[in-house]
């Protein structure tokens, strides 16, 4: 077995449509230690995220964090989905309610079974 610390989701801007930006590979579980979302704009905006099970899409039935507003200059650390554990093939989507308001990084541990 082999455990290695990664930047599971690498700064980036959050998209307007619901967009899967992180998926984890095959015959490797990822888990969520920090996801943060900030605010670069100047109004409040609001960000959902969702984990989503390989071979699923994203919808309410697999939502973490739904439509929570993140204010002007804010940078906000999710609870929601630290600790959770991403299978092979499963993903982390995202939506903002603005496109080029948001950014998300997360960081976490790949296993990869032997």
């Amino acid at each position: 077995m082999s455990v290695q610390p990664i930047a599971l989701i690498p700064a980036q801007y959050v998209p307007a449509s619901t967009t899967p930006i992180y998926t984890s590979p095959a015959g490797v579980y990822s888990r969520i230690d920090s996801l943060s979302i900030c605010n670069t704009g100047i109004v409040a905006v609001q960000a959902s995220i969702y984990l989503v099970p390989s071979g699923a899409g994203a919808g309410p039935a697999n939502a973490t964090t739904f439509n929570q507003a993140v204010l002007p200059g804010q940078t906000w650390n999710s609870p929601n989905e630290i600790g959770k554990v991403l299978g092979p093939g499963d993903a982390i989507a995202v939506l903002a309610g603005a496109a080029n308001a948001l950014t998300i990084t997360a960081g976490g541990l790949q296993v990869v079974l032997s």
